[in-house]
């Protein structure tokens, strides 16, 4: 798979991702005295957890992609599968983690950087 964020493809294995889907209520959402439920549907949100590793040879690409990711922005614009697809949409990074694996005194090998981006503005209204 192809990562792009920002319009930009970064040359990165993707070795993990995880689709979620969360249908929002605002808040005149609640239960009624029945006990039947009254939605206030905002919309259907679809968001993704990605995990990532370098490319052997790559190593400044992966660092690139984490200071993106790790950037204090507002949100980003990413291409994620969907079904036999894509979705494009803007979503916010909160958090971030990887490994440190190896370092020399030449260089440093991190893998396994394991990023949520949730999105913005529901999907499907």
């Amino acid at each position: 798979m192809e990562l792009s964020v920002d319009g930009k493809k970064y040359n990165v294995l993707v070795t993990g991702l995880k689709r979620k889907f969360k249908v929002l209520d605002g808040e005149n959402a609640d239960r009624a005295l029945s006990g039947s439920m009254i939605r206030d549907i905002i919309g259907t949100f679809y968001n993704y957890e990605m995990t990532l590793q370098p490319i052997a040879g790559k190593y400044a690409d992966y660092d690139e992609l984490y200071e993106v990711m790790s950037a204090p922005e507002e949100s980003h614009s990413v291409v994620m599968p969907y079904g036999q697809k894509t979705l494009s949409f803007k979503a916010y990074v909160t958090e971030g983690q990887d490994n440190l694996i190896r370092k020399t005194s030449t260089e440093a090998y991190w893998t396994g950087l394991t990023v949520q981006f949730i999105a913005m503005a529901p999907q499907r209204t």
